[in-house]
């Protein structure tokens, strides 16, 4: 059976520059150009298995386009998605995160399926770090919810750089991040079922440690970052990872971890739909 993928076109969000509808470089454009499928045809794809990547949404909540018999309705983070799926018996859904795909596996019985994002690391480049200097945020600006000035002041404190990067554009920009950072930090409060731990999939296919809160989405990589329950211990524990033997047992089993996340093997997910 063939595939074909539909999407949005990415942009940059005209206020600060972050990008809009990421999304679709990663779900659809990646995966297409990997597997050889269709990206957004206009025709022949009648008969094709069709993934929709967060696809188009009236003001009512509505769909505003039309499905094909055989489609797959790729919420990532939208739970309005898999409403659609729970209400419409001939859509199925696909979920990105394990923790999502367990808490509506039993509300959409037989037409859900759980297809984790790729890690950005197509190349699978590694560095050995002779010294740790610096910690890195990636995402949206809203993705770190604490005052970054503070994190930053706290970091020079303890004797560290913060490199923040709120505007990349490509999977290039990602990995040259992930390049020239020693320890990645997350900070994200707010209670959202449907995200996925793709950041710290992206740190770790770097051999980058991940210090964090706690988070339930955050169940399919358990053991393979730093929990933190408050910015005091977050903070701490950066700390603690400038002693190279901590940061060696931080880092320690991480790339084969990511390696289950890299897109050789997630392309294979989609070949099963």
């Amino acid at each position: 059976m063939n595939l074909s993928f539909f999407a949005a076109k990415p942009y940059p969000q005209r206020r600060d520059g972050h990008l809009m509808a990421g999304s679709s470089i990663i779900r659809a454009q990646q995966v297409a150009e990997y597997l050889g499928a269709k990206l957004n045809p206009t025709s022949g794809y009648e008969n094709d298995v069709c993934v929709y990547v967060k696809p188009g949404m009236n003001n009512d909540g509505t769909p505003s386009q039309k499905f094909e018999k055989n489609s797959y309705i790729d919420a990532i983070d939208y739970t309005q998605y898999t409403d659609w799926v729970r209400t419409c018996p001939e859509l199925k859904g696909i979920v990105a995160s394990q923790y999502s795909y367990d808490v509506l596996k039993n509300q959409i019985p037989d037409r859900l399926v759980f297809i984790p994002q790729q890690h950005c690391n197509f190349e699978r480049f590694t560095r050995n770090r002779k010294e740790i200097t610096t910690v890195g945020i990636i995402g949206s600006p809203r993705s770190f919810q604490y005052p970054v000035d503070e994190i930053k002041k706290r970091m020079e404190q303890i004797g560290l750089k913060l490199m923040v990067n709120f505007d990349f554009q490509t999977r290039q920009d990602v990995v040259n991040f992930y390049k020239d950072v020693d320890i990645q930090i997350a900070w994200y409060v707010r209670n959202h079922f449907m995200k996925n731990p793709l950041k710290i999939i992206n740190a770790a296919s770097f051999g980058i440690p991940t210090v964090s809160n706690p988070r339930n989405n955050y169940k399919e990589v358990e053991g393979y970052y730093t929990s933190a329950e408050s910015i005091d211990r977050l903070i701490s524990e950066v700390e603690k990872l400038k002693n190279p033997e901590n940061y060696e047992t931080a880092s320690k089993n991480l790339l084969p971890m990511a390696e289950k996340y890299h897109i050789s093997k997630i392309a294979e997910l989609y070949k099963q739909l």
